[in-house]
């Protein structure tokens, strides 16, 4: 009897025993993530970080990662770590050089991969990280769509007024751009200049001597950067957030979308418009200075030749939205969309093309419309359009996805500090017309890219 008992408590201890070693070994059979972690290592980049345990050699990290916006175009990068059983892993996404620019307010999705030599593999869930500045307290002001970030160094009130002015802009032209946006929309605001120069795209030197950026906006991250200082504050917010509304709009065509379209719009669009625009249409048109709108996909030529272009743009934008069905210029952005090209949309809308359109504006202003379009061959050989200062080919390195409003530097303001990235903005700025060629020249050099934006509001603007 006793070693029947004997017996039994044997084979009750040894399966208790086996079931505990097959409970170890099944939970240690398996790739475990203890953390992970995104971390902004401003202006440079983002670093991710992980640590992971295997019962097997660790010998291969990637963490795949996208910017969430209008493409959401995803990437890899290896992550650096000593292999073993027990692993701690960085890498650095760099934003500028070595990488693609990250704005401030950029919402980054990513998801580590994890293998072993075993061949166990484990993917991590997709997590959401914000890219700020990390040198600054950040504080948010969100209605759902639109968050705006902001800082102490901005004055008291305006955080709120920047985000009520996205909104008012956004109930105004989502209907006339036929959009109801889902996605998220971010707006960043710096208080003063010094902080945010770090958080702008590169400029050659000239440039970043004699020019401020007040708004940039980065349409395929539908990130706002904004400057919350000076009087100019809020139409600076309204027009560049009308370019992220029109990039929402026209998804992959915003690349089609002529210059005087894209700003007519943003101007449009505009909560606190100025004066300085339509004055110099109405000079050009007083000194027979007005180019043919189809010379208008992108602005060139001298800083008085800008000017005129965003006015005349303002001023067509205005005549279509005026004389026809405002559905028509919803309707005219679906039509671009499919066609990629502007005059078929145009044509398939309102029924003529640019030169149409370019000559019914015209008629409204009591002018006297162009040649016929079989004579506009001759015409443009007979006075060609003054192509780009040279300058541009050596300091404008192109992208599509940046608008922006800058000013020149006033007298006396301390040297930004420069940033290592290698994209330049392709934003256009006011000329001044005190004279200084070297300003003068440094805004020509910003016209390369096709969706900037020229302002001399803080010159002349809203006195």
């Amino acid at each position: 009897m006793k070693l029947c008992l004997l017996w039994f408590i044997a084979i009750l201890i040894g399966a208790t025993t086996l079931a505990t070693s097959d409970a170890v070994h099944a939970n240690g059979d398996q790739i475990v993530v203890v953390s992970q972690s995104a971390v902004s290592d401003f202006p440079n980049g983002v670093k991710f970080f992980i640590e992971a345990t295997s019962p097997d050699e660790i010998d291969d990290i990637r963490v795949t990662f996208k910017k969430l916006g209008q493409s959401n175009r995803s990437g890899y990068r290896v992550v650096d770590f000593e292999p073993g059983t027990e692993i701690t892993g960085e890498s650095l996404i760099p934003s500028g050089s070595g990488g693609e620019f990250i704005p401030p307010g950029t919402r980054i999705e990513y998801s580590f991969e994890i293998r072993d030599k075993t061949g166990r593999t484990l993917r991590t869930e997709d997590q959401v990280f914000v890219y700020l500045d990390h040198r600054l307290e950040w504080q948010t002001l969100s209605d759902g769509l639109i968050t705006l970030y902001y800082n102490d160094t901005v004055i008291d009130g305006r955080a709120q007024a920047i985000l009520e002015a996205a909104q008012e802009t956004l109930q105004r032209m989502g209907p006339i751009l036929g959009i109801d946006p889902k996605d998220p929309l971010h707006i960043v605001t710096y208080g003063d200049y010094g902080s945010m120069v770090e958080a702008l795209p590169f400029r050659a030197q000239a440039v970043r001597d004699n020019l401020i950026t007040q708004g940039t906006a980065f349409s395929e991250e539908r990130v706002l950067l904004v400057l919350g200082a000076g009087s100019d504050y809020l139409g600076t917010t309204s027009h560049e957030f009308t370019h992220l509304l029109v990039a929402d709009a026209a998804g992959r065509a915003t690349a089609k979308f002529p210059s005087w379209l894209n700003e007519g719009l943003a101007e449009y669009g505009n909560i606190e418009p100025g004066e300085e625009y339509d004055r110099a249409l109405s000079r050009a048109i007083e000194n027979g200075r007005l180019r043919p709108l189809w010379f208008q996909a992108t602005f060139s030529g001298t800083p008085d030749d800008i000017i005129i272009a965003y006015g005349q743009g303002k001023s067509v934008v205005e005549f279509m939205l005026s004389n026809y069905d405002e559905q028509k210029m919803a309707d005219l952005v679906v039509a671009l969309k499919r066609t990629f090209d502007i005059d078929t949309a145009l044509q398939e809308t309102y029924g003529f093309d640019q030169y149409g359109l370019d000559t019914e504006w015209r008629k409204s202003l009591g002018l006297e419309p162009l040649p016929e379009p079989e004579d506009r061959v001759a015409q443009q050989q007979a006075t060609p359009t003054p192509p780009p200062t040279s300058i541009l080919a050596a300091t404008a390195a192109p992208t599509i996805s940046a608008q922006e409003t800058a000013v020149p530097v006033p007298a006396n303001t301390p040297e930004p500090v420069e940033q290592d990235t290698n994209q330049a903005s392709p934003g256009c700025s006011a000329p001044s017309h005190s004279g200084n060629s070297v300003t003068d020249l440094a805004m020509l050099a910003l016209l390369g890219g096709p969706l900037a934006m020229l302002t001399a509001r803080g010159i002349r603007r809203r006195r």
